[in-house]
């Protein structure tokens, strides 16, 4: 029973670990989830009916060995997946994202969620042949079998998400999730001293967990392959990696494969969580992000005398490091703590003068009052910003935040074909902010400015300090800014808590910018 137990537990990791592995290759659009959660059932509803099929035609020694060596089969479905996945999803990524989620799903849960599911009419089976010789049979001890796996599969996610997420990387997991079940396999064939055969079961699960601990200890070498055979054009050097329960963050140096050697080109540091770029800066710690400085310099020109400032995202910890060297006293709100190691360790960080809240945007707006003279909202998880962030309640909370004359400048992806959405994102800020104003330049990178007094009639853009490099790029979308009327968006309803749809309004404008990443950034920086 106790194997079930086991069984069930990995069972629901595996689906944890698996959507937190497509993440950088497929986001997580309702659809992406939709096919994660279908694949996974259906593949639960095969292994039910193969385990209950075999119950029927098999007799209760060859049952017993199945029962056994169905972990170390998983096990090893789960091995080749490792090797398969980091080459395979980035170009199924390439091709379509719904379809690729779907087929990525199969890939890495398809055999092993067969196999350890069919393990529960097994051992039914098994326990009702015991007791045969009894007056009442009862269910045959199923209730107490799926009671069991069930809260097996309730362990397994506490301890997915407590200690192997914070402790190991997707790809060490689910590796050592291999392990595991070759272990419980040889814990239980070692106590079937009676069964024919389980010397078989006993050789495999040594086997192949021998492989999914040389594949762990010869990972690095495994990611030099991988960065070797990838198509894109950039030479990738990953200097850190960092899992936590809000993503996993990797820190690489990035160099063109092409760059003029002779002009000993200086790598680019990247910041990415999950597949999304946060950031990225020169080896002595410049930002050349655009977005860095954009909201900086909104926030100085709509809100000119500014003293106080929040910034609802830390990031690499520019914006509110320029806010500050500018003499106003900043507040950061950051949900990870481990931003701020990042921040400090990686990006030259120093949060000296800056009041750092380890807590969630939303609760933090909730509870202040009117004590900042400007907000910044850089908030990205996933593909975009979370949808309970981008709330009529949420920005309405940001309002009560800030200071009569006050303002707010937000970070924003907006979806470049399809304007609907877009103005009821207006809408929603419109809601609480009586004047919206929007600034882009082509695609990518919106900036939204809400202010809670009338447009001013002139703005100065400070384009001191800014890379040469970037200029071409900053200084064009500071003055792209366009006042939203209200008439403009008549017939757009703000989207509130009561019935958030941005999941879905976005959903197409989401993909299209994970498709774009997966097609641009190097398979070793979408790993993990």
């Amino acid at each position: 029973m106790y194997l079930i137990f086991f069984t069930g537990a990995v069972v629901l990791s595996l689906e944890v670990l698996s959507s937190r592995i497509m993440t950088p290759y497929f986001g997580v659009s309702l659809y992406i989830w939709a096919g994660i959660l279908s694949i996974t059932l259906t593949f639960l509803a095969v292994g039910y009916y193969l385990g209950g099929r075999l119950s029927e035609r098999l007799g209760r020694a060859v049952q017993a060995l199945i029962f056994l060596a169905m972990p170390v089969m998983a096990a090893a479905a789960a091995l080749v997946a490792c090797l398969i996945y980091p080459f395979a999803f980035p170009a199924m990524a390439r091709v379509d994202l719904v379809f690729g989620s779907f087929t990525a799903s199969a890939v890495l849960l398809a055999v092993p969620l067969v196999c350890l599911s069919a393990m529960n009419p097994i051992l039914i089976s098994l326990r009702a042949g015991i007791k045969q010789g009894a007056e009442h049979h009862g269910d045959g001890g199923a209730g107490l079998v799926l009671f069991v796996s069930t809260a097996g599969s309730v362990a397994g996610v506490l301890v997915t998400a407590f200690v192997l997420i914070p402790s190991f990387t997707n790809f060490e997991a689910v590796l050592w999730l291999g392990v595991v079940l070759c272990g419980l396999s040889l814990i239980a064939a070692l106590r079937a001293a009676d069964l024919d055969r389980r010397g078989l079961v006993m050789a495999g699960a040594v086997g192949v967990s021998v492989l999914c601990g040389a594949l762990i200890g010869a990972q690095d070498r495994f990611f030099k392959l991988l960065a070797a055979v990838d198509a894109a054009n950039l030479q990738v050097d990953v200097v850190a990696e960092y899992t936590s329960v809000f993503g996993n963050i990797k820190i690489a140096n990035v160099t063109p494969r092409d760059a003029n050697r002779d002009a000993a080109p200086q790598p680019i540091k990247v910041y990415v969580q999950d597949g999304l770029i946060q950031n990225r800066a020169t080896s002595d710690n410049v930002s050349v992000s655009m977005y860095t400085y954009v909201l900086d310099r909104l926030a100085g020109a709509f809100v000119p005398e500014a003293k106080t400032a929040v910034v609802l995202g830390l990031g690499a910890g520019y914006v509110p490091r320029f806010m500050r060297d500018r003499g106003i006293k900043v507040s950061a709100v950051e949900i990870n703590p481990l931003s701020l190691t990042v921040a400090r360790d990686h990006f030259g960080f120093d949060a000296a003068g800056i009041d750092l809240s380890i807590t969630d945007a939303r609760t933090y707006a909730r509870d202040c009052r009117a004590a900042f003279d400007v907000a910044i909202v850089d908030l990205f998880q996933g593909d975009a910003t979370p949808d309970y962030l981008l709330s009529a309640e949420f920005f309405t909370d940001l309002r009560r935040c800030l200071k009569p004359g006050g303002g707010v400048v937000m970070n924003a992806f907006l979806d470049d074909d399809n304007p609907g959405p877009n103005f009821r994102l207006l809408a929603t800020i419109a809601s609480a902010f009586p004047n919206v104003l929007k600034f882009q330049v082509g695609k990518g990178n919106a900036f939204l400015v809400g202010l809670t007094g009338p447009v001013p009639a002139s703005v100065d853009y400070d384009l001191e300090r800014i890379p040469a490099a970037l200029l071409a790029e900053v200084a064009p979308t500071l003055e792209s800014g366009r006042h939203v009327p209200a008439g403009a968006l008549l017939g757009y309803a703000p989207v509130s808590d009561r019935q958030n749809r941005f999941s879905t309004l976005m959903a197409e404008a989401r993909m299209a910018h994970r498709q774009w990443l997966a097609r641009e950034l190097p398979a070793r920086l979408l790993m993990n």
